[in-house]
């Protein structure tokens, strides 16, 4: 009895499945591909008009985009400076609480508040950044080149405050360097 169903079930299934995909009719389908093959032709269009725009764009920003990314090398080193001397506050700091130098581990809690406050600024400075960099991508899609100039010229002084803001924050880190050593 139950081998009769599961094939009923199989059957039913079989016969469904095969009465949808016939249930259209051959017209519609050729229709239907007739029809995409021209719309494809307009997207490519779309396409090309697009990648010109961003290659005018690109050669109108060049120089800055060149000091974007030279910006970005550098804030990328202060990064890795910064977490070299992490790793050094770590070891100063487990043998500070071994040694039980709490005036210290006092000390450098004081400035490591001031290197939070160094990081919101960063934070914010960031997401100005991310406002800007998107207001330059709409100026640029609009073919506004002048204030898209505007936009890209605000987005590098804020990388340069971000690297001046993370240089700071180095020098605090070197100072609770000292205060544990």
């Amino acid at each position: 009895m139950k081998k009769f169903l599961t094939f009923l079930l199989v059957g039913v299934m079989l016969f469904t499945i095969t009465g949808g995909v016939f249930a259209e009719g051959l017209n519609n389908s050729a229709k239907d591909f007739s029809e995409k093959s021209f719309k494809l032709g307009k997207a490519q269009f779309k396409i090309k008009e697009r990648k010109n725009m961003r290659f005018e764009a690109m050669k109108e920003f060049k120089d800055e985009m060149h000091k974007i990314n030279e910006l970005r090398v550098e804030r990328l080193s202060l990064r890795m400076q910064i977490i070299e001397k992490h790793d050094a506050i770590l070891d100063l700091y487990i043998e500070a609480r071994e040694n039980g130098n709490i005036e210290e581990l006092k000390e450098a809690r004081e400035v490591r508040k001031q290197i939070g406050e160094i990081n919101n600024e960063i934070k914010d400075l960031l997401e100005q950044i991310k406002i800007e960099r998107k207001a330059f991508r709409e100026d640029v899609k609009n073919n506004d080149f002048d204030s898209a100039r505007e936009h890209i010229n605000k987005i590098i002084q804020l990388k340069i405050n971000v690297n001046d803001k993370i240089s700071r924050k180095i020098g605090l880190l070197d100072e609770i360097i000292d205060i544990l050593s």
